[in-house]
């Protein structure tokens, strides 16, 4: 018979919300152990969020760069290694998980805290029971943080070609002349912007009829136009027939857009960036009873509890919004309540609060918005009020040779609250931040418009937008 470990809580999966979970369990005075297959911190900081930033920065610089004489500063020969670049990208990399083979900086957090943890695949035996190579690990209560993994879309011949995930684009070896990236969200669209910034010739193929199709509608048009201005050929409503592979390491797209007919798009290399699917394949989570969603992520309850009484699920895999900051917010409540069930049965969970969540996607210029789109407050009030102001009527725009880009925020009709908003511009990512506490504090136009912001600042945008605000009625 296998020993036997056991601990009260065991959480399954290191990122974002594992490892904010397994935090929030020690600080409850409970055992605790952390099972993690590959580098402490998951994703985000090791293959995601902080390299993806990274090299998106190096792009914004060597943009500025190309515009010196717009600031009266001459220059001589500007030039980037493409290597260099890579490397400043791996620079921030280590720098926020410690580097080493499993994340030194985590580790010694874990140390610091007596926290418990086994590297490898977990699954489980019983509702109770997980066995990670060979040894068997009990606990009374589990949290699920094992997150997704990429989704590949079934198109004709893709599998033929050498194509590239998002993973791959970030951390290529070679710069490719032209690239086709499948998936206008989010992450097509920054790794497009990327190698775009650094002339790599660039097709976007988004099936829907709009890129980053969850924004507002009218901010998701400029995104485009932005992507465009870039060089960018996007196509909206693509239809891929087919891949092939063609001499020379080329690849050829047939794509039809919307009722046009059939075109082939010769390209060097294919970057596939459509979406996510959980990760638990591997977990036997069939023997704990854990209810699934019907796109087989895992089902829970505010609390972050699932179906079964003593097993939480935070994070990616739980099928809601996938972002960093949500899913750090999640495995809080989950890792808190785990071990609260441990010490009482009966004690009172947290929950987790989803109604603001801002988001911000990082193009030329940065996309930014929390709450609900115009199109959705139309649809359930009919009307609604709408407060836009143009980034370039700010004097911080105009010093700053940034004047592209809008603001706009939207608000209940009749109680004038705001409900959303909805930035494209420079620092649009630390603009939102104003909005989204007016929209958790259930802040009127009138107050944001009343409110004295400094000048000079992009941020004074915000009050210019609420005073503009107006009732629009026509979708």
């Amino acid at each position: 018979m296998k020993k036997m470990t056991s601990f009260d809580v065991i959480v399954i999966g290191s990122g974002s919300a594992g490892f904010s979970a397994v935090q929030a369990a020690h600080a409850q005075g409970v055992s605790v152990c952390l099972i993690e297959k590959d580098r402490l911190g998951g994703e985000c900081p090791n293959k995601a969020c902080i390299p993806s930033k990274a090299l998106l920065r190096a792009a914004k610089f060597y943009r500025t760069l190309n515009r010196a004489r717009d600031f009266g500063v001459e220059l001589g020969g500007k030039s980037f290694q493409f290597k260099k670049i890579m490397q400043y990208r791996q620079t921030a990399v280590d720098t926020i998980t410690g580097g080493g083979d499993r994340g030194d900086r985590y580790i010694d957090i874990l140390n610091q805290l007596d926290i418990h943890r086994r590297f490898g695949e977990a699954f489980f035996l019983d509702p109770h029971t997980i066995e990670i190579n060979g040894e068997h690990l009990y606990a009374k209560t589990f949290v699920i943080a094992t997150g997704t993994v990429d989704f590949i879309p079934p198109i004709v011949g893709l599998e033929d070609v050498r194509f590239w995930t998002w993973r791959e684009a970030l951390e290529a070896k070679r710069q490719p002349k032209s690239l086709a990236i499948i998936g206008g969200g989010p992450v097509g669209c920054e790794v497009a912007t990327f190698y775009a910034s650094f002339d790599t010739r660039v097709l976007l193929l988004q099936t829907s009829p709009m890129v980053l199709e969850r924004e507002d509608r009218e901010i998701s048009l400029l995104a485009q136009d932005v992507l465009e201005q870039m060089g960018i050929e996007v196509v909206v409503n693509a239809h891929i027939e087919k891949i092939v592979h063609a001499r020379g390491g080329v690849a050829g797209l047939s794509v039809i857009a919307g009722d046009s007919v059939s075109q082939m798009h010769a390209v060097e290399q294919i970057v596939v960036t459509t979406g996510k699917r959980p990760n638990i394949e591997s977990l036997q989570l069939a023997l704990t009873g854990v209810q699934l969603d019907k796109k087989g992520y895992v089902k829970t309850k505010k609390d972050q509890r699932t179906n079964r009484v003593h097993i939480f699920a935070a994070g990616d895999v739980d099928g809601g919004l996938q972002f960093t900051h949500t899913a750090h917010q999640e495995g809080w409540v989950a890792g808190s309540n785990a071990a609260l069930f441990v010490k009482s049965k009966k004690a009172k969970a947290f929950q987790t609060d989803h109604r603001v969540i801002p988001r911000v996607t990082f193009l030329a210029l940065e996309v930014a918005s929390v709450g609900m789109t115009q199109q959705e407050i139309q649809k359930r009030y009919g009307k609604v009020l709408v407060g836009r102001y143009s980034i370039a009527s700010l004097g911080r725009a105009v010093t700053d040779s940034a004047t592209q880009g809008m603001i706009k925020l939207v608000a209940h009709p009749q109680t004038r609250k705001l409900l959303g908003a909805h930035i494209i511009g420079e620092r649009a990512g630390e603009m939102i931040h104003e909005a989204a506490l007016a929209v958790y504090l259930n802040t009127t136009m009138d107050k944001l418009a009343k409110m004295i912001h400094a000048f000079p600042t992009f941020s004074e945008g915000i009050k210019a937008a609420a005073s503009a605000a107006r009732i629009e009625s026509s979708l």
